[in-house]
């Protein structure tokens, strides 16, 4: 009896030991990953990674002393209320010009911050630019279009569409951060692309909306095989350079691997500030029309199974103050009270990442920080809103 029992921990350990080896990186990233307490800001852990741009990227507006556009004392509000949740750095901008930027202590306008799912935001971009420069004609073409091993089942009916506005139907593989969970290694496995085009079928596409990581990497594979280039270098000839932002970086689940587009984009606070202001110029840097204003029209508006989110990106209301979601997982937005505007925008990442934008008002916000789920968006949107001057 003791033998067989000695036998069976022998053959499990041989597999333990098999699986270890077959995706070692898995494990060295599992068991070095930081808590919540750092990994905003602590990512050289994580190898390898991928330059999409260096410096500091052109020079943003700063409103000069005496010429702010939104009252100091709305400024000091919600200054503070970013402060006492641990902010790292928080930046309010308005018709361009920042009228707040302010960093902790250790950090500064070059610092790269790790902003979750905030990255899922720029495949919302991403797309635009490539039906832009004619790499995809429509994205309402099936996605088994390029994703071919689809073409012969259920999934050759979703559409790229339904990749970008959570409504493909595919399965969710579920999340824990434990080593066996298949969501888990979305974020620090290997072969991730292949990964995703195995997730079967659910539902038919188009008859729910639902928070899955899944799709979001999905599209990373279709943009690549689309455009025959890497994501990186796609970011940085049509978006990155364009715009003149300067260093970020991100993850690739392994040596010249698919990079990881479910979340874990490396830039600094005034690149995204900047990618809000394209959003607010209808996609244009000065005279540079970097992506279409139709585009940006369709990425902001909502869909039938969820009038609060377009295209990788939340929409916020003021009739409904938490978000949309079937996922038990998904983290919804916390809101006191109603926004004083219907036309808030902006990509979310986890625990209170946000590059927020509100056309109305032509007023963007970035808010870096610990995270931390008590983030409540109206105690920054409404007082500034308010603050406005002209």
């Amino acid at each position: 009896m003791k033998r067989a029992l000695l036998s069976i921990v022998g053959v499990f350990g041989l597999l333990v030991a098999l699986y270890g080896a077959y995706d070692w990186r898995y494990w060295v990233r599992h068991f070095q990953s930081p808590g919540d307490d750092r990994i905003i800001f602590d990512f050289d852990w994580y190898e390898p990674r991928a330059r999409i741009g260096d410096g500091p990227g052109r020079d943003v507006s700063i409103a000069a002393p005496g010429a702010l556009t939104v009252d100091q004392a709305a400024l000091d509000q919600v200054i503070a209320y970013a402060r006492q949740l641990d902010s790292y750095a928080f930046i309010v901008a308005h018709k361009g010009v920042v009228q707040a930027e302010v960093y902790k202590d250790g950090f500064g306008p070059e610092s790269m911050f790790d902003t979750q799912s905030m990255h899922k935001g720029l495949l919302n971009i991403a797309f635009g630019l490539a039906l832009d420069h004619g790499h995809i004609p429509s994205i309402d073409v099936p996605a088994a279009t390029y994703i071919t091993e689809w073409k012969s089942d259920a999934r050759s009916q979703i559409l790229i569409r339904d990749l970008l506005a959570g409504t493909s139907g595919l399965a969710d593989p579920g999340f824990a951060e434990v080593p066996w969970s298949p969501g888990y290694r979305l974020f620090i496995g290997t072969g991730i692309d292949d990964m995703v085009i195995g997730v079967p079928a659910e539902k038919p596409p188009r008859t729910e909306y639902y928070f899955n990581h899944v799709n979001s990497q999905l599209l990373h594979a279709i943009l690549v095989r689309a455009t025959g280039m890497a994501y990186v270098d796609f970011l940085k000839k049509y978006l990155w350079q364009p715009v003149g932002n300067g260093a970020a970086q991100v993850r690739l689940d392994e040596p010249d691997g698919s990079a990881r587009t479910v979340c874990c984009f490396q830039t600094t606070a005034r690149s995204w500030l900047r990618l809000a202001n394209l959003m607010l110029a209808d996609g244009k840097v000065g005279d540079l029309e970097v992506l279409s204003s139709g585009w940006i029209n369709e990425v902001t508006t909502g869909t039938a199974l969820n009038p609060k989110f377009g295209f990788h990106t939340h929409l916020g209301r003021p009739d409904a103050l938490r978000r949309v979601s079937g996922s038990p997982r998904a983290q919804p937005t916390k809101a006191s009270e109603p926004f004083a505007v219907d036309d808030v925008r902006y990509l979310e990442g986890r625990g209170g990442q946000r590059t927020l934008w509100i056309p109305s008002k032509n007023l963007a916000v970035i808010r870096i920080g610990r995270i931390n789920f008590a983030w409540d968006d109206a105690q920054v949107i409404n007082p500034l809103v308010a603050g406005i001057k002209e």
